[in-house]
């Protein structure tokens, strides 16, 4: 008998736009980011280290193989003059983005380092997934075992839900229309492959009044392999999709050979 694993996640989402970016072979990859949201990059393999100058304002977080980028805005008070040679501060202080400038970072990973140029400008938050396909084999596959089966896959379909990408998988971007009903719209938007597993990010759509609850169950059939995962993750805390609103779904198969 098959044993699938099914998960569901409760967690607020956060929308960004995605940029691949395959076997980048410039020095230095230049990027629009966003210079008021939180923007992501996503390297093959975990950072080590970053070099950056914080005078440009730039705030940068590391975590694993993601870097998380703020532009720290500049504050300006406002005052009003009340005497000569004196004035005081009136009101909430404005908050000022377009200040921000363009700055080079230098992320360090094991036996490579990338560097970018990033631009900041008045657009959406950012996520900057980076595939290198020169990755060796040998170090997915320690990826994808060095916990347990259980862990892992749980571990797999986490990094994707995060807007990330599982250690040295070979990420795509798809618009791959999987159903269009009267209550549900299902469509494929980003696939991952690796050496032992692939998994498959679903994007559900509610397109009613009324709160639904998925069964993870009903998505064995959009398995392009055998199943091992089926995750449920919801834009919100009460374990419904809204209506209206949109839930995630990570399908983790076996690589076919």
């Amino acid at each position: 008998m098959k044993k699938i694993l099914l998960m569901l996640i409760m967690a607020t989402a956060q929308i960004f736009a995605v940029t691949v970016i395959d076997n980048p072979t410039s020095e230095t990859i230049t990027i629009n980011v966003s210079n008021k949201s939180v923007n992501r990059i996503v390297l093959p393999s975990k950072i080590l280290d970053v070099a950056y100058s914080k005078e440009k304002g730039v705030d940068i977080k590391i975590a694993d193989n993601q870097a998380f980028i703020k532009y720290v805005p500049i504050q300006k008070e406002q005052v009003q003059v009340i005497a000569k040679d004196k004035v005081e501060k009136i009101g909430e202080p404005e908050i000022i983005y377009d200040k921000a400038k363009p700055s080079e970072v230098f992320f360090v990973t094991d036996g490579k380092t990338y560097a970018f140029a990033f631009n900041p400008q008045d657009i959406e938050a950012e996520t900057i997934i980076v595939n290198d396909f020169t990755k060796k084999a040998e170090e997915i596959v320690r990826y994808e075992t060095d916990d347990s089966y259980i862990s892992t896959l749980a571990k797999i379909s986490q990094q994707i839900l995060k807007g990330g990408s599982p250690q040295g998988y070979k990420v795509k971007q798809v618009d791959n229309l999987l159903s269009d009903v009267a209550d549900l719209k299902i469509k494929e938007v980003a696939t991952y492959e690796g050496v032992i597993y692939t998994a498959s990010l679903v994007e559900v759509l509610n397109k009613t009044d009324k709160p639904k609850k998925l069964n993870p169950k009903e998505y064995i059939k959009y398995a392009t392999g055998t199943p091992k995962s089926i995750t449920a993750y919801y834009d919100n805390e009460v374990n419904h999709l809204l209506p209206f609103g949109k839930a995630l779904v990570v399908i983790v198969t076996k690589a076919e050979k």
